[in-house]
Formats: C-alpha cells, structure tokens, sequence
C-alpha cells in the first residue's frame, strides 16, 4: 500500500505548470495527461515491488497522451491506440521512434526541450542512455522484476506498459 501512495505522490510531484499562464491549453492537456496515465496503471501496477522499470511507465505515457500523435483528448484516447503508439517499429520498422515521436509532438506545441523548464529536465532524465542494472550498489543481485536493461527509461516504461496494457486491457479482464 505504501508503494501505491508514493506512485500517486510521485504523480502529484510531476503535474508541474508546462505553460506559464496559469489557464494555457497545454497545462490542462498535461494534468489530464497524467490522470489519465496514473488511471490506466492503477490496475495493473505491481503491489509487491518497490522499483524496476513499471516505475517510468507513469511519466511516459502522460508524455505519449501529452504530446504523442493521437488526436483525442487523454482521457478518450483508447488503450488499443495507447498500446499501438508505444512500440510504434513494431508495426512498421520505418516508423519514428517512440522518444521522437513525443520530441517532434513537444515542439508541435511550442516547447522548447533545450530550456531548463521541468517539461525539458522529465525529457532529458527519460531519455538519456542508462546501463543495465543487475545489482545493487552493495553488489546484492536484483530480482529480475527489479532489473533494468540498458537503454532510456523511457524505453523500459514503454517496454513493461506495452506488455501489461496487452495483457491486461486488450486480452484480459477490463477494456
């Protein structure tokens, strides 16, 4: 339970102002965005772990329904759209990446990501190339749910969503 209330504290944190007038459009769009993302994991969210790569799932999929190409507004986009736009190669190898697809939508909406705005540092810390972990810092071996492969966080929150959405939303219990 005490993981469960710091997912939604750690979502509270990032629901940051993205415009800086108070009534923009996009600061509207973006705590939907996150609403919705934190909607969307709830039932699926692991009660039994601390850590491992569910934990960046939340911030890229508010980044997907945020920026990302689908039209609708967050909370009326359909999971299957969600699931489609996550791992977007897998459909059509020549397809933009994921981080590119949500990088060319930011600029769409008149971010600039090289600014030092809370939008930009998410971006960055999501993006940036992380190595494997395996082990603690002690040496400890970590369990496999709790390892991270190489790669951007953003990838491994695409990577753990995409399976759990499919498995959960489109082949499982609730749609």
């Amino acid at each position: 339970m005490a993981d469960m209330r710091n997912l939604w504290w750690s979502a509270g944190r990032m629901a940051f102002q993205v415009a800086e007038s108070n009534t923009d459009w996009r600061n509207t769009r973006w705590s939907d965005s996150l609403r919705r993302s934190a909607t969307l994991l709830e039932p699926v969210w692991p009660k039994d772990y601390s850590g491992g790569p569910f934990t960046f799932a939340l911030p890229t999929i508010a980044l997907l329904l945020y920026a990302g190409p689908l039209d609708s507004e967050p909370e009326r986009v359909p999971v299957e759209d969600i699931v489609g736009a996550l791992t977007p190669r897998r459909a059509d190898e020549d397809a933009p990446s994921l981080e590119d697809t949500i990088r060319a939508g930011l600029a769409d909406r008149h971010h600039d990501l090289g600014d030092d705005s809370k939008l930009s540092a998410l971006v960055r810390w999501l993006t940036v190339y992380h190595e494997p972990v395996t082990h603690t810092a002690s040496g400890m071996d970590l369990p496999a749910f709790e390892q991270t492969p190489g790669g951007s966080l953003l990838d491994a929150g695409a990577r753990w969503a995409h399976h759990r959405f499919t498995h959960h939303y489109l082949q499982g219990s609730v749609a």
